[in-house]
Formats: structure tokens, sequence, C-alpha cells
């Protein structure tokens, strides 16, 4: 039987109560429970045509959430209906969700802020086009953050701030892209950030490298006060929690090695 191999940094060394918020299958996450009541301003980073992660949490938290995308407006929808119908009438949902005064859609690229599109004659748009991490909390005075990310790839130029501001943080959950080529990053992440690893999903939408590397794993990083004992080092994953982002096929068991 085929399984997926993970270097032994990328197991969950901290037990907490979780659960799965969101889609069943991709842009659902395993949080910590406890992070749901805690939580001042959920900030994400993603959004696609899928924002049931974000429904999800705010009619259990009712904070404010601020989404990032700046590839997500009416053309969206039109695109996506063009390939099914019934789609089209997400646009209307879409409106509907971010006509509350406590959520908002920012259409700003998540990218280090001093830099700029070499397309541009020039950089005096930028602030409107691109924001990071340090921009958007420097204009906070919360204490209390959740930041989901799912920035295909984006998510390695901001790991510096995320470790930066990481007290301020109280869950993290990350998708890291083509992470078999990264992995000394995320290492170095782990190693770095005030948060500690609770979770972990492989997205089965990715490729499995010839050595058992999978293209793509999903993280959820808490905050100490969140977290209980040890993992049990007998622990499996997929847990029962997880579900297959790709529903076509089953998720493959995970194995750490040195």
């Amino acid at each position: 039987m085929k399984k997926i191999l993970l270097p032994s940094f990328l197991k969950p060394k901290k037990e907490t109560d979780l659960i799965k918020i969101g889609s069943n299958e991709d842009g659902g996450y395993v949080i910590p429970k406890e992070s749901i009541n805690k939580t001042d301003i959920l900030y994400s980073f993603g959004l696609d045509t899928n924002w049931k992660f974000e429904e999800e949490f705010y009619n259990a938290a009712k904070c404010k959430i601020f989404v990032y995308d700046h590839s997500v407006n009416w053309k969206t929808f039109l695109i996506s209906g063009l390939k099914s119908p019934k789609t089209i009438f997400n646009y209307f949902k879409y409106r509907n969700f971010f006509n509350n005064k406590n959520i908002h859609h920012i259409k700003k690229m998540i990218h280090p802020a001093e830099s700029y599109k070499l397309s541009s004659t020039n950089n005096t748009d930028n602030p409107y086009e691109l924001t990071d991490i340090n921009t958007i909390i420097n204009n906070t005075s919360n204490e209390s953050l959740f930041f989901k990310i799912d920035i295909e790839g984006s998510e390695y130029r901001i790991l510096d701030q995320l470790v930066r501001h990481s007290s301020k943080i109280n869950t993290l959950v990350i998708e890291f892209h083509d992470c078999d080529l990264n992995f000394d990053k995320i290492k170095n992440f782990i190693d770095n950030t005030d948060l500690e690893l609770v979770h972990l999903h492989v997205n089965n939408w990715s490729f499995l490298s010839a050595n058992g590397f999978p293209g793509a794993i999903e993280l959820t990083f808490s905050h100490r006060e969140f977290n209980r004992e040890l993992v049990d080092q007998n622990k499996k994953y997929p847990t029962l929690l997880d579900i297959p982002n790709n529903p076509l096929y089953k998720d493959l068991p995970v194995e750490f090695i040195n």
C-alpha cells in the first residue's frame, strides 16, 4: 500500500481539542475548539468562491473577519457559472455574506508590501494592490488573532512576518505548497514561531513524488494556552476529523521519518 513520507519535525507534538470547520472537502480546516471563543479578528488570506469556513467561524464566534483576495470579483463567479450554471447564484450569496458590517472582502494581494509588480510603469499604486502581515497587524490593537492562509505558494514570503507577530496569534492554519522543495523553510518556521504544531493533513489534490513526499500539506498551529499534553507517539494520520480534499481518492497513511 502506498504511504506518504514526511520528515519527523512535521509530527505534531502537543494535543488539543480539535474540530473541523468549513467544507468537508477542500476549503475546510481542523482547528482548536477553544480558539473560536478567544478570537477577536479572523484574517483569511485566499477566498476563491468558497467562504464556508469564514461563514461557519463567524456564526460561532461573531468576531470581525477580514478576507484578503485580489483575484475574486463578479467575473470570477461568471466564469464559474459558465462551467456550472448553478454556481452563478453564489455571487448573490457572496454579496449577502460580505454585506455584514463585521465582514470585509479586501481586494489586495498578500505579498511583502515593499515589493511591486514589474508590469507597472511605476509603483505609486502599490499600497492599493499589496498588503502584508506587518501592515495589517500594525493597524490593529487586538491581541488575539486567527490567521487562515492559502495563497498558492506566496506563504513562504510572509513566514518571517508570522514569526515576528506570533505572540498575537492564537491560531494559524496554513497550506504549504511545493512543500517537498521547501522543507527547510517550513522547519525554520516551526523552530522559531511561538505557536505549537497541533495538526497536519496532506492535501490529496497535490502530487506524490517518487520518494513519497507530498506537494501540499495543511498545518494547524495554536497558542500554547490551548494545548494540553504531548501527543501520543502512536497517533495515526490522517485522523478521524480529516476528510480527503479530493473526494474521489482516499487519504493515504502518513509515516514520519528522520
